[in-house]
């Protein structure tokens, strides 16, 4: 501060201005750089969020679906006949299975290794090959449909009897044997043992009956129809089908990798990136990876990925069923935030421009200020040297300098004036003095209590007026001390007979206070009891209401109720028409079987074998039609039981109505009876407020009267106290009427009495 304060106005002037300008630019460019980034960062971490959403549902869709496909499969005659099929044409090849069929489906398929399964039928004539060609075409159609990387069915011992892709995994035993460890066996072991219907799963891994890439499977038991397990059908999910689902809303610029990370950090997808990882490998020891590997989610920023790049992570644990997985979005920080950086090079660029411009523009507005308050510094150290003759620049400018010249030019005026009314003042200052003298002597007198201390002397002409308007004020000085002395005995008299009034009204007041405090009290414990009483009839009140509220539900679920039985009973009369269908079907099927049983008669011998087939569907439409009246019997049955349950409920529906109605009556007389109480309570309060309030009020009054009675005593002390200053003072012969000298001697009331001599 010392070495700023050294500096002249001319430089300190801009660099203030410099100052302030730099200070206003850094702080609205750091808080739109700072507003800036936060919107951006925030913009970056919403898509990373979309992004993983994204993958995860299409992921998850892919996985329900492939479930959802296998269960309705399993359940399908498609599936059992073809495992049936081809377990039992497995058998009848003649030569060794294994080998026929490797030979025909592998070795001499003219097809390239990835396309095998374009071959239907190789033309071998054996009963294997024309089961393939009848299921084939649909196995790879739901292939196809549903991305799978393949599918298999196995019989109920583990043999691979089919597959669609005919990898280096077909007609393999997976029940045991080296290949019961790989996830297809596992599968096929876990679906054994499964419910019916439920979808087992291995997770990715290196799969080496197939060629050694990676893959996940995914299995279902499949049941005759006496719900015994007769084989397993299975697929295997490949890792690019899951890699097309987690990339399926990223962008392709290569700054990003999306995987899976199963438990201990082991990688269940392989990388987006190409050349990073691969399924199985084991990732690096990273903060994210770490967090994912014990299916911890969150967002991580400044951290290093799998590459040794800085990167910020998403982490989402996945909740898919049979597989622990976690989605692992990493995104390159640079890249991410890009825009960050640009935006703040471009604010320093502004700050370092503007500030630069601020520099010159503030030295020369700095320069047009200071030239003429240098004119002016220099016309004012002229006049501080009394020398009036300098001439005074700027006068004519419109600005605060030139009022600022004018006033300067005028101050100058003035003191030349000032000048010569020095010389004035000097000899008037003379007279003053012989004034001011006879004056002094005049007010020590009077401080002395000397009220006949007159002025006599004749002053000069224009101080006449003072000495007489002095000597007119010891006259009134003295009248009214003589008036003061005859007050201040009226106030000793009247103050004593005050203070005996304000004594017994005080002592009144007391005992008023105490039964109006009593009464207050009595007042506030019936408020309260009443107030209770209103809270209790509140709560009946909500009770009541409450079970209004339960009677009207109830009415509306057993309205629900009846609907649901009309429901019934129009579904039990379409069951009748449907059975009766079924009947006429059967009726007429029994005629068919009787006209084919006749021309089976007539055709004799050749037409044996169809007349046993008419006889046999003659006593399949006979059971039906006894089947389709039994049926109707007991939907007739069944329709009587349910008009009676509608009957009954409609009773009851009836009956809660009733009990809803005077349930109703009794809450309105509750809520009058509350609303009545609560009025009541409110009166009362209000009541016992205003007590309250005129109690406060009389206790001040108490307290007022006897703060009245020490006034009293206090004016008493007063006046005697304004006796003895009056008795200080010395009046003279010029009392007036009471021409002679004052005896201050003390009444009986102690004040001072006047004597006349």
């Amino acid at each position: 501060m010392p070495k700023t304060r050294k500096l002249s106005l001319k430089l300190k002037l801009p660099l203030i201005m410099v100052a302030l300008t730099a200070t206003f630019l850094v702080t609205v460019s750091f808080l739109v750089y700072s507003m800036a980034e936060k919107s951006i960062r925030q913009f970056v971490y919403a898509s990373k969020e979309t992004a993983a959403r994204s993958g995860e549902q299409a992921l998850t869709f892919m996985v329900d679906a492939a479930r959802k496909d296998l269960a309705v499969n399993a359940s399908q005659p498609t599936v059992f006949r073809a495992i049936n099929n081809f377990d039992r044409v497995y058998t009848m090849i003649e030569e060794e299975p294994t080998g026929f069929l490797r030979r025909h489906y592998i070795e001499q398929n003219p097809h390239e290794a990835d396309k095998r399964y374009e071959l239907v039928d190789p033309g071998d004539g054996s009963y294997y090959s024309q089961s393939h060609a009848t299921y084939h075409p649909t196995f790879l159609q739901s292939l196809q449909v549903n991305g799978y990387e393949d599918l298999y069915l196995l019989n109920a011992a583990g043999q691979l009897l089919y597959s669609v892709k005919k990898r280096d995994d077909f007609i393999q035993q997976f029940g045991s044997g080296p290949n019961a460890e790989s996830g297809l066996g596992q599968v096929f072991a876990a679906a054994l043992t499964a419910e019916p219907g439920e979808v087992v799963t291995s997770d990715f891994a290196v799969y080496a009956p197939g060629g050694g890439g990676a893959g996940a499977f995914m299995g279902v038991s499949v049941l005759n129809k006496k719900k015994e397990v007769i084989g397993v059908l299975a697929v295997q999910l490949s890792s690019a089908s899951v890699v097309s689902a987690l990339t399926s809303n990223l962008d392709g610029s290569g700054h990003q990798n999306i995987f899976l990370v199963g438990p201990n950090g082991i990688a269940r997808s392989p990388s987006v990136l190409e050349g990073r990882f691969a399924v199985g490998d084991s990732l690096p020891d990273a903060t994210h990876i770490a967090a994912a590997g014990t299916g911890e989610g969150g967002l991580f920023e400044g951290i290093t990925s799998t590459a040794g790049e800085q990167v910020i992570a998403l982490v989402k644990p996945l909740d898919i069923t049979g597989f622990d997985w976690s989605l692992v979005l990493e995104t390159d920080e640079h890249t991410a935030f890009a825009k960050v950086n640009e935006i703040r090079l471009v604010a320093v660029l502004m700050i370092g421009v503007s500030v630069l411009i601020a520099i010159v523009v503030s030295f020369i507005a700095a320069r047009h200020v200071t030239k003429p308050i240098l004119a002016l510094r220099e016309a004012t150290n002229a006049l501080a040297d009394e020398d009036y003759s300098v001439d005074i620049a700027g006068r004519k400018r419109g600005d605060e300098l030139g009022d600022l010249a004018r006033s300067l030019d005028t101050f100058r005026d003035k003191l030349v004036l000032a000048d010569e009314a020095a010389e004035r003042e000097e000899q008037a200052a003379k007279q003053t003095a012989a004034v001011v003298e006879e004056m002094s002597g005049a007010l020590s007198e009077l401080q002395r209590g000397n009220l006949a201390c007159d002025i006599q002397q004749p002053f000069a002409e224009h101080y006449e007026t003072l000495r007489e308007n002095f000597n007119r004020s010891l006259v009134n000085l003295r009248e009214s001390l003589s008036e003061v002395v005859d007050a201040a005995q009226n106030v000793d008299k009247f103050s004593e007979e005050q203070r005996a009034s304000a004594q017994e009204m005080a002592h009144r007041t007391e005992t008023q206070a105490g039964t109006l405090e009593e009464t207050a009290s009595a007042l506030k414990d019936l408020t309260s009891g009443i107030r209770q009483t209103a809270d209790r009839a509140g709560k009946v009140d909500e009770t009541m209401r409450g079970t209004r509220d339960e009677a009207e539900h109830s009415n509306h679920i057993v309205t629900s109720a009846v609907q649901a039985m009309d429901q019934i009973q129009e579904a039990s009369e379409q069951i009748s028409q449907i059975i009766n269908m079924i009947d006429d079907i059967a009726f007429q099927t029994n005629l068919l079987a009787l006209n084919a049983g006749v021309e089976a008669a007539r055709a004799g011998e050749a037409g044996a074998g169809f007349a046993v087939v008419a006889s046999e569907v003659r006593a399949l439409a006979m059971r039906a039609s006894k089947a389709a009246g039994q049926i109707k019997d007991l939907t007739s049955a069944s329709e009587e039981h349910v008009a009676n349950g509608v009957a009954m409920v409609g009773r009851a529906g009836d009956a809660l109505s009733s009990i809803i109605d005077r349930v109703t009556n009794v809450s309105d007389l509750i809520t009058e009876i509350a609303d009545g109480v609560q009025k009541q309570s409110n009166g009362l309060e209000s009541i016992n407020n205003a007590m309250t309030r005129l109690d406060g009020t009389t206790q001040q009054n108490a307290a007022m009267s006897e703060e009245a009675s020490a006034a009293s005593q206090l004016l008493q002390n007063e006046a005697q106290a304004l006796s003895a200053v009056v008795s200080r003072f010395q009046l003279g012969s010029a009392l007036g009427d009471h021409g002679g000298d004052v005896d201050w001697s003390q009444t009986e009331h102690g004040g001072p009495q006047t004597a006349y001599g």
